[in-house]
């Protein structure tokens, strides 16, 4: 016999997502427990719950969110109620992975709503792994040789006869970054040519802790001076392979903010 049911609303949910390498597939959820979660100036009342999915972010106000049911909870109970509204609030923070599998970011979001946001997670170069699609590894840099730190790398490769495959790689604190080209198809035997065409395009800022706010950058190609530097960069690419990705007749990815 059920004598009372304890039912909790959730003010948000996040769900931490990696976002590396192939796009397109399935959510792959990112578990909370093993994150390290720092708030900025949060409600004094709320709590964070780190489950296996997500983050829930739980408050105490308003009183409607935790409520005790006499007996077994109906669907209406588990109903938030319409008097549970609260008012938007801000919440700003950053995260990080003690294991180092994942690189720390910032972020912010408005939260108050009952809402599921979801907050991509780029793998550092020590939790991305190349198999035998290969991969691409390599530095951004300005065209100084300062590091550009987490700048934000997207390629998408376009096989003959195929549809386009997206990749997403982030630079660490040093600039460094590996770029996994996991499920993109190897050559076959009669192959018009040895690599495929890609394009590749590139987010960063001077200060680019937060990805989701990052501003296109601009990419040293071939040329000199200002036309140099383009919105995108032609790559070839060889499934199969490691190699570096560079700037023409540089040993980096040569950025400039736009």
């Amino acid at each position: 016999m059920i004598v009372e049911t304890l039912v909790l609303h959730a003010s948000d949910f996040i769900e931490w997502v990696d976002a590396s390498g192939a796009q397109g597939g399935a959510r792959r959820p990112v578990p909370a427990q093993g994150l390290r979660v720092r708030l900025e100036s949060p409600p004094a009342d709320l709590e964070l719950i780190h489950k296996t999915a997500g983050t829930v972010l739980w408050r105490r106000v308003p009183a409607e969110l935790r409520r005790v049911i006499d007996g077994a909870a109906s669907p209406a109970d588990l109903a938030v109620p319409l008097e549970a509204d609260e008012p938007l609030y801000a919440l700003a923070g950053e995260v990080a992975d003690p294991a180092g599998h994942f690189l720390p970011r910032r972020f912010s979001l408005a939260a108050g709503r009952r809402t599921e946001h979801a907050l991509s997670l780029f793998r550092s170069p020590l939790g991305t792994r190349f198999g035998r699609a290969g991969g691409l590894i390599g530095r951004t840099t300005l065209e100084d040789g300062s590091l550009v730190p987490w700048a934000l790398l997207a390629l998408r490769v376009t096989p003959p006869l195929a549809t386009p495959f997206d990749f997403v790689a982030q630079s660490d604190a040093h600039g460094e970054f590996r770029l996994s080209l996991e499920r993109l198809p190897s050559l076959t035997k009669d192959a018009p040519a040895t690599t495929y065409p890609g394009v590749l395009t590139v987010r960063a800022a001077a200060d680019g802790t937060d990805p989701d706010t990052l501003p296109a950058a601009r990419v040293r190609s071939t040329g000199s001076g200002n036309a140099a530097f383009k919105t995108q960069l032609t790559v070839d690419i060889a499934p199969g392979r490691i190699t570096t990705l560079a700037s023409p007749g540089r040993d980096a990815l040569v950025l400039r903010f736009s």
